[in-house]
């Protein structure tokens, strides 16, 4: 069983240079700065830009943030063929070769946004992939012929978001799909069949129960039959889980959790009767159980004190677990079935670096291996398991072997109220103590940041910055305390965090408290803005992409398909209702004001998680309160940056910014990519 999408969540790709939030979006609330001017400037004129004395020395934007050379390679399921992500002019497209690197050739032809999510059918014939029209989300999932080259939409409906949910090798020509065709709030699960391209609805969402739940989504047996719903009150957020026997039988209530705790099922047992899910119900980490379908007991499988299990690796024939992944600071795992022991102690040898296995054949005698480094975001290694052998297969950005990246330094901050935060120092490669330092937050809030190649952290300290990079609460792997600890705490006790771990640094020496720079997208964009907002002596400046500018607008103008979980942002942010008055209290909208330090703020015009009012509101405010802002529009990108054009001129209108705000930084010559969708508002 191969499972791709099991709840509506965000896929992460290498190119993508933001992700993660929740949408905002909407008309200003009350108590917001009122407009009395214009609301935006189609075009305005480009400011000068120039370079530092040492721009040639510097590593190129393009090496940094152009396209990876070769990225995300699959094995075919027979394991002869390989796929794999690479550039044609200028375009992420998906190329197949064989097994011995012979017979390249490119199999899509996209000339707009690039294939980047994909997966091989189990048949071995077709490719399956995911793509939407300009950054809106509302993907459509592609079927193609590898032999032929044919590709037919399968999912060809105007506004509705689809997902490749499951595969099944006993199964190969059958996937079951996503979609929230019927209602936009609700996605019904079909059965597609690859050799006809027909669609057939498994299992109807019916939105709301007799209970008055809303349905979060459901989750497919080996079968392929959908036997475990979700669902969570509207009330008090309380989730419940439910299970059937089979297509025809009746749902049973399995159990319920607390919001404040989490079940994430993983897996059916082979036999149906159980199911694997990662649980902190009596536990601060997530620890890996086998529950039974009948009773819900648990039987404790693997699990750590300090960190929650990040990822488990399957057999995929027994669907028995063979691996669980952690991530404190860095990837850790334990082996929980022997036949893969020595293997892993090879890998482990081969390279010092992180790792993972990104694909399998369906004999599992032949892995992909991606070492993870500071150096370079991935490097790909062919694994024949009867040999013991490696074949070198390629690198993702091989340009940046000719450059020396930061070292990553792993480090604890106290907060005030005596938390450990966990955190990644990077520092410039030249320079005197006190450095210039970014802050650079992270969305979601419930994600993280991780240890690894980063191409702005790389750009940053290149050009001079210390680069501060914060786990502060609520970001996910640390325990349910550390992230319950976030809920109702936007703009309060997460912001005191930042802030006390920026006060950390300029204490310690590392940062010049005149040149401290907080930056992020998304949840780091709102981070960014109530910084400047909430602590304005802080910061010189302050750099925001896709960031909510109104926590009130943030909850009203979410996608209708993140409607049902309404109760929980309730729990985790604020209740529109009851807390109304804390959600604009804690809105940088209306602090406006306060800030006094220039602004960058960026935004994608078709963004559904974090709309284009949201940064619209904010930029009119702040030009009526006489603070210097620039203003960037990309027109056809959403919540981050699919387009090479698009990602490299904003790199460099970042640079640009850094550079004319922070003494003593570097930065090359920038002019606007001519392809980029940018304009200035």
């Amino acid at each position: 069983m191969r499972w791709l999408t099991v709840t509506t969540a965000a896929l992460f790709a290498l190119t993508m240079i933001a992700a993660g939030c929740g949408g905002s979006g909407g008309e200003t609330e009350p108590g917001a700065a009122e407009d009395t001017t214009e609301a935006a400037v189609d075009t305005l004129p480009e400011p000068e830009y120039v370079a530092s004395p040492r721009a040639d020395s510097l590593i190129p934007r393009e090496v940094l943030f152009g396209n990876p050379e070769n990225v995300l390679p699959e094995l075919s399921p027979d394991g002869e063929r390989i796929t794999y992500i690479a550039p044609a002019d200028g375009v992420l497209n998906l190329w197949i070769m064989n097994r011995d690197g012979s017979d390249r050739r490119q199999l899509t032809f996209d000339d707009d946004r690039g294939v980047i999510r994909y997966t091989w059918a189990e048949n071995g014939r077709q490719i399956l992939y995911m793509q939407d029209e300009a950054g809106e989300e509302n993907t459509h999932v592609y079927l193609l012929d590898v032999e032929s080259g044919d590709v037919q939409d399968l999912t060809p409906y105007d506004g509705v978001k689809a997902m490749i949910d499951a595969t099944d090798r006993d199964r190969p020509d059958r996937v079951l799909i996503q979609m929230n065709r019927e209602n936009p709030m609700y996605f019904d699960v079909y059965s597609a069949d690859l050799t006809t391209g027909e669609l057939t609805m498994v299992q109807d969402n019916p939105g709301e129960l007799e209970n008055g739940d809303m349905v979060l989504g459901y989750m497919a047996d080996r079968d392929l039959v959908p036997r475990l719903c979700i669902s969570i009150s509207p009330e008090d957020g309380t989730l419940t889980y439910w299970v059937r026997d089979g297509a025809e039988e009746g749902w049973r209530e399995l159990m319920t959790a607390s919001p404040l705790e989490e079940v994430s099922p993983r897996e059916f047992s082979e036999d149906g009767d159980s199911l694997y899910v990662t649980s902190n119900t009596e536990t601060n980490t997530t620890q890996l159980y086998r529950m039974s379908l009948e009773d819900a007991g648990k039987t404790w499988i693997a699990g750590r004190e300090r960190t929650d299990v990040a990822g488990v690796s399957w057999n995929a024939r027994t669907g028995r677990p063979k691996v669980v992944w952690y991530n404190y600071f860095m990837r850790s795992y334990d082996i929980l079935d022997p036949a893969v022991e020595g293997d892993y102690q090879r890998i482990s040898e081969f390279r010092d670096a992180p790792f993972s296995i990104t694909s399998a054949d369906h004999s599992d005698s032949t892995w992909i291996v991606a070492y993870t480094t500071i150096q370079n975001p991935a490097e790909y290694y062919l694994y024949d398991r009867t040999t013991g052998e490696f074949d070198f297969l390629f690198t993702a950005v091989p340009e940046l072997e000719d450059y020396q990246m930061a070292p990553m330094d792993t480090l604890h901050i106290m907060s005030r109220d005596s938390l450990m935060l966990p955190a990644y120092l990077t520092m410039p490669p030249e320079g005197e103590e006190p450095h210039p330092m970014v802050l650079l937050v992270h969305g979601g809030p419930w994600a993280r940041d991780w240890y690894g190649y980063n191409p702005f952290v790389q750009l940053l300290a290149d050009r001079g910055f210390a680069v501060l990079q914060v786990q502060f609460r609520g970001s996910t792997g640390f325990g349910k305390e550390f992230l319950n600890a976030s809920y109702k705490e936007w703009g309060a006790a997460m912001q005191d965090d930042l802030t006390d771990a920026v006060l950390w640094a300029i204490d310690e020496g590392i940062a010049d408290p005149e040149r401290v720079v907080i930056m992020g997208g998304s949840y780091g964009g709102y981070a960014t803005l109530a910084g400047v907002t909430f602590t304005p002596d802080l910061y010189c400046c302050g750099v925001d992409f896709f960031g909510p500018s109104n926590l009130v607008t943030f909850r009203e103008s979410v996608p209708p398909y993140w409607r049902p979980a309404d109760a929980m942002m309730d729990i985790r942010v604020g209740n529109l209702e009851e807390e109304a008055e804390m959600l604009q209290e804690r809105s940088p909208l209306n602090h406006v004001d306060s800030i006094r330090v220039p602004m960058l703020i960026v935004q994608g015009a078709n963004d559904p998680r974090v709309v284009k009012e949201e940064s619209d509101q904010m930029v009119r405010a702040l030009r009526q309160s006489g603070n210097p802002v620039t203003y960037v529009v990309y027109e056809d990108e959403g919540h981050g940056f699919a387009r090479e054009p698009n990602r490299l001129d904003f790199a460099g209108r970042v640079e640009q910014f850094l550079y004319r705000h922070v003494p003593g930084v570097e930065a090359q010559m920038f002019e606007p990519v001519e392809d980029a969708s940018s304009h200035l508002e």
